[in-house]
């Protein structure tokens, strides 16, 4: 018993530091895409956030339950947390947020997103307006380069 005790010590002391450390590390941004309104055994959506210290976590989930689920760990590059950033603030979606569509598509698969940027939420609208969709796009494609080659699959799956 007593060799257990620093043992336990030591493994008490981890957590605390782990819990702090998740803490002080903010998202960066949101991405998500989804197959659209699909019968349970067809549908997906696969969800991924970004840290502001380059930490990525994917969740993948297939059907409508989440006993579905996959989750994946990554790191993002730092050119990459660079490049959102860039792009969030040449958007002007923090001054100006895109508006959504007037003619929304049924059924197909959507992407959007979210950027926090200096406190600010900047929203990737998944159906924005036409004058809208450069800007949006160019946000979710850097978020989009920054996620691992190997995820592809859980964000073109079938």
């Amino acid at each position: 018993m007593t060799r257990l005790l620093p043992l336990a010590a030591l493994l008490l002391s981890i957590v605390p530091a782990q819990a702090q450390e998740a803490q002080e590390a903010q998202a960066l941004a949101e991405y998500w895409t989804n197959n659209g309104s699909l019968p349970p055994e067809y549908a997906w959506e696969t969800t991924i956030t970004i840290g502001d210290d380059g930490r990525l976590i994917l969740k993948h989930c297939k059907g409508y339950q989440t006993d579905g689920c996959k989750t994946r760990r990554a790191k993002v590059t730092p050119e990459a947390l660079v490049a959102i950033r860039s792009a969030a603030i040449a958007s002007g979606l923090a001054d100006k947020p895109a508006r959504d569509t007037e003619m929304p598509i049924v059924g197909s698969g959507l992407t959007g997103g979210v950027v926090y940027l200096d406190g600010v939420k900047i929203i990737l609208l998944e159906q924005p307006a036409d004058p809208d969709v450069p800007r949006v796009g160019k946000v979710l494609d850097a978020i989009a380069a920054a996620i691992p080659a190997r995820f592809d699959r859980f964000l073109n799956a079938e």
